[in-house]
């Protein structure tokens, strides 16, 4: 055991329970040529995947075997028995979380009698009941992509995440949500079988190149009782050492002579002068696998780099030679980016049936221009520094042929590190942050200096069993639990620039008038806590040759608590920010049973029909606890004037009595209350499918996938919490009972204009509801409900006869709300989606002759969607009544959907060449991303105004990378 030591020491986890990352099937049926069943035959597999070269069993009474816990790859099976020939099946390709069946007929013959049947690997699953596609190393290497991990998942069918597609590392390890069929919902993204999700959000801050992954998976619908979420579950497994040392050297480079320029007419209308340009973008891997102890202790490890520097659309150092911003002669500036990572892996083989494997993983983001963009110039940026971990330790045995058992324990988290004053451009602490809320420009200082803990302790346990006999039919059943501790805290840090931002505005029809100040509690380090427990059981029960049912139930339960903690006063504000000592709140306790049913009907060896139920938790979001923290971030808004005409706040300026005149509003923990009633929200998912072999080796696939999802709370259905809290409950709807009618001032945001639309009526609360006195806000859950349903056309092609492809077109029916609670008539705008979206993949490559590979990468996807917004400022230009109470009011003025950016689409293509010399190869490859040279807008911002249909992202200008690798 001093090696498990060893192990437990390099990763820094204790040894607790799990279930394997990923694991394969092999399973099926011996018979002779009468059809007759054959016990007793020896059935041996052989894979380099295996590590220790191959295993061997023998079929039962009724001829059945199986192979459980294997790794994806490339597999030769071997079935023999005395008086009869020998039959092998190779070259047999079984992606990660894959069932197969491959069944044998053995003839009566001589021993030394062999049949060989090759190259045709099964693409469709004929027992699972889920919606699955797999990426082998191979195939990510070769479809032209950017490096990072999050840019496989735009290949897989049925997936996509927001914003524009990846131009060659234009995203570099960006975290843009992730839908499966057009929805936003919580994944779980492992790997090696670690949660990275970060907390309740639907993506993940752990980065990683895709370099040193062997396989990737990702279940898009239909997933099991493993998995409690209902986004998407990825499974990817890193590269193994083995007996033969292996290894791996790349690099590419990409600069401005090979990039093209695609500013369009109505980009420089809007006074741009590029969109994206690049400076310099490269990257750098190195790994080497192999062998400590031969046929026992193996190890691999990995590093790479990628760097990139590039303007961003609208992003520039100042302004220009009249002093202003968004007058379009502001000179460019440029971000930075830099990904690094580190992994080492060991597996060790205790005996025959027991292994173990311990990994350490760490990552480095670096991005000291964090924020920027076309409504934040480089004196508003941030310094970004993010360094993430991944550990485990995991123990896989087979106790006997009849039982596995594995158990890990790991870690998965990151310390993000934003900082305001650590730019090299900080102006110091006569720049406080701005905000125009006209033109949406921010000036200054950043706002906001924060430091974000997240750490997600993991403990697994699983335990399969394979019955003898049968009880009508033949059942493969598994249990397991899971634990996560996550630990989070968002500490705000404070600013010598001042902790608050100067609000300006038009009033009156002359801009840039200061309106506002939102001071803000800094400094504090909040800690928030959630614990989750679950436990399932799954049966996958073969009730015959055909028919095969996957049931399981999985129960969940989550206690979200504040530990005890302390905070220090507010150094510039301590009358409204005092110190205190805060016991621990306990929030609650949700405990949830989800079953899972679904079944797989085979109509022959090549076609499969499938049909899948279930229900789904929303996850307790840790980071959301801290909304009930007096030790996190509390914003107060007063009306400001800046009497003295400094351009700053100065004390005096403002009545910080919180029932006072210059009061607007307030978000603190002390004015929330935790609502003991909360429901938690559940998505329920049913699905169905049919999936057919047409040729060896293609697989097509049409599938339907509809969702329900209920009692989601505040105005997000994927992370349902607001800034606020809640409705306020010490100010009803009832209370806003002042109607005010106001023109719409149509796009230009001004009144008297050809332009204008008609009146539309805002609500004012009344003065008896004024002041902190009657701030409470309370999650309460929405009374509507959601239902998306969604129609999919998919092919995979396995490579064969030179050529392989993925793809998939899906369309998407919205009927879900906006608003999830109507806390006033202002809410009650075109609330409802009720759009259609689309999207569609296409990957491939082909094998000429000599070695010469072109492949291609086609995303296409329904446009941007949205709707005009206009603020409703306090007067009004025609003279009417002023908002009193209320600030602004903001209104949607079209139904949702109206604004559409035309649709996005990418086409990458690659072409090349591998040069052999033994057991080496040394290959070369030439990327052209964006072929088309497209510019369409990905983020558009809708709000009446100056700057209404302003792009802020845009597809990035055509670019070609040239690369060279080398492996053995």
């Amino acid at each position: 055991m001093a090696l498990l030591a060893a192990l437990v020491i390099c990763v820094g986890v204790p040894v607790a329970s799990a279930q394997s990352a990923a694991s394969s099937t092999i399973h099926g049926i011996v018979k002779d040529d009468t059809g007759g069943a054959l016990p007793g035959v020896t059935v041996t597999i052989a894979s380099p995947a295996l590590q220790i070269g191959q295993r061997a069993t023998t079929t039962e009474a009724d001829g059945a075997y199986r192979f459980e816990q294997l790794p994806g790859g490339a597999y030769e099976i071997k079935f023999e028995l005395t008086g009869f020939g020998t039959f092998v099946r190779n070259d047999l390709q079984i992606a990660i979380g894959f069932t197969a069946r491959v069944d044998a007929t053995l003839s009566v013959g001589a021993l030394q009698e062999t049949v060989t049947v090759s190259g045709a690997s099964p693409v469709v699953d004929l027992t699972s009941s889920g919606t699955s596609s797999n990426f082998t190393a191979q195939t990510i290497e070769t479809v032209p992509r950017g490096r990072d991990l999050w840019a496989v998942l735009d290949m897989a069918p049925g997936a996509a995440r927001d914003g524009a597609p990846d131009v060659g590392g234009s995203r570099m390890a960006l975290r843009p949500d992730m839908s499966s069929y057009g929805v936003v919902a919580q994944p779980k993204l492992e790997v090696e079988g670690i949660n990275i999700t970060t907390g309740g959000d639907p993506q993940s801050a752990v980065y990683f190149n895709y370099f040193g992954f062997e396989e990737v998976q990702f279940k898009t619908s239909g997933t099991d009782a493993e998995v409690g979420v209902p986004g998407i579950h990825m499974v990817a497994v890193l590269k193994s050492g083995g007996n033969d040392f292996h290894g791996k050297y790349e690099g590419s480079y990409q600069g401005p002579k090979l990039q093209s320029n695609n500013l369009t007419d109505s980009l420089r209308a809007q006074g741009l002068t590029d969109t994206e340009p690049l400076q310099f973008h490269y990257d750098v891997a190195a790994d080497l696998g192999g062998r400590i102890v031969r046929d026992k202790l193996w190890f691999y490890g990995g590093f790479s780099r990628q760097h990139r520097r590039s303007g961003l659309l609208g992003f520039v150092s100042g302004p220009g030679a009249d002093g202003k911003y968004l007058t379009g002669d502001e000179p460019l500036a440029y971000r930075n980016g830099m990904l690094t990572q580190e992994n080492l892996k060991l597996s060790y083989q205790l005996s025959k049936g027991n292994r173990l494997i311990g990994l350490y993983q760490r990552g480095l983001k670096l991005e000291p221009q964090r924020d920027a963009g076309r409504f934040v110039p480089l004196e508003a940026t941030r310094d970004y520094r993010d360094p993430t971990w991944v550990k485990k330790v995991e123990w896989q045995s087979t106790i006997n042929s009849r039982m596995l058992l594995n158990v890990v324990g790991g870690y998965g988290g990151y310390f993000a590190d934003y900082s305001a004053v650590r730019t090299p451009v900080y102006r110091g602490a006569d720049f406080p942050s701005r905000l125009d809320r006209e033109t949406g420009l921010r000036t200054g200082g950043n706002q906001q200096s924060d430091q974000r803990p997240r750490d997600n302790w993991q403990y697994d346990a699983s335990f399969t069993y394979f019955p003898t006999g049968s009880f009508a039919g033949r059942h493969e059943l598994k249990t397991g639990s899971t634990m996560y501790r996550q630990t989070h805290g968002t500490g705000l840090l404070n600013h010598p620039h001042g902790n608050y931002t100067l609000v300006y505005d038009r009033v009156n029809g002359v801009s840039n008038q200061p309106v506002e100040i939102q001071i803000q509690n800094y400094p504090v380090t909040p800690r928030n806590r959630v614990n989750t427990i679950s436990w399932y059981l799954k049966d996958t029960w073969r009730l015959n040759d055909r028919l095969t049912a996957n049931l399981g139930i999985r129960f969940e339960r989550q206690t979200p608590f504040v530990p005890t903690q302390s905070k220090e006063a507010s150094p510039q504000f301590p009358q409204l920010f005092p110190a205190g000592n805060f016991d621990q709140v306990d929030l609650l306790t949700w405990n949830r049973f989800l079953p899972r049913v679904g079944f797989a009907w085979s109509l022959n060896q090549k076609t499969v029909v499938k049909v899948s139920g279930g229900t789904y938790n929303y996850l307790f979001n840790d980071a959301d606890a801290g909304l009930y923290n007096l030790n996190s971030q509390r914003t107060a808004v007063y009306r400001w004037r800046d009497q003295d005409g400094n351009g700053n706040y100065t004390p005096g300026e403002v009545d910080l009595n919180l029932n006072g005149a210059d009061f607007i509003s307030i978000s603190s923990a002390a004015n929330r209350r935790f609502n003991s009633d909360l429901r938690q929200p559940i998505t329920t998912e049913a699905t169905a499918s049919y999936e057919r072999e047409l040729v060896a080796n293609l697989g097509v696939r049409v599938g339907y996938v509809f969702r329900h999802r209920k009692d989601y709370y505040s105005n997000s259905a994927t992370i349902p919490f607001s800034s606020t809290g809640g409705v306020n409950e010490l100010r009803p709807r009832e209370a806003y009972n002042i109607a005010l009618n106001r023109r719409d001032p149509g796009p230009d945001g001004n009144v008297g204009t050809a332009d204008d639309g008609g009146l539309v009526t805002i609500y004012d609360y009344a003065a008896a509801y004024r002041g902190a006195a009657f701030v409470r806000n309370v999650l309460v859950n929405s009374p509507n409900a959601d239902n998306i349903s969604t129609i999919e056309f998919a092919l995979s092609k396995r490579m064969s006869r030179r050529w392989a492809a993925q793809g998939s077109f899906w369309m998407v029916k919205n009927n879900n709300w906006i608003e999830q609670t109507f806390e006033t008539p202002n809410n009650d705008y075109f609330p409802k989606d009720e759009t259609w979206d689309w999207a569609g993949n296409l990957s491939g490559s082909y094998m000429l002759p000599g070695d010469v590979r072109i492949a291609g990468f086609v995303t296409s996807k329904a446009g941007l969607k949205g709707a005009r917004t206009n603020v409703f400022r306090a007067a009004d230009p025609l003279g009417g009544t002023p908002l009193r109470q209320l600030s602004t009011v903001t209104l949607r003025l079209e139904p949702w959907g109206t604004q559409r950016a035309p649709a996005m689409t990418n086409v990458n293509l690659r072409g090349g060449k591998d040069f052999r010399i033994g057991k080496q190869t040394f290959g070369v490859d030439v990327d052209v991303f964006n072929l088309l040279n497209r510019a369409t807008p990905s983020n558009v911002t809708w709000v009446s105004g100056p700057t209404f249909g302003y792009a802020t992202e845009v597809l990035p200008a055509r670019v070609v990378r040239v690369g060279g690798r080398f492996s053995f």
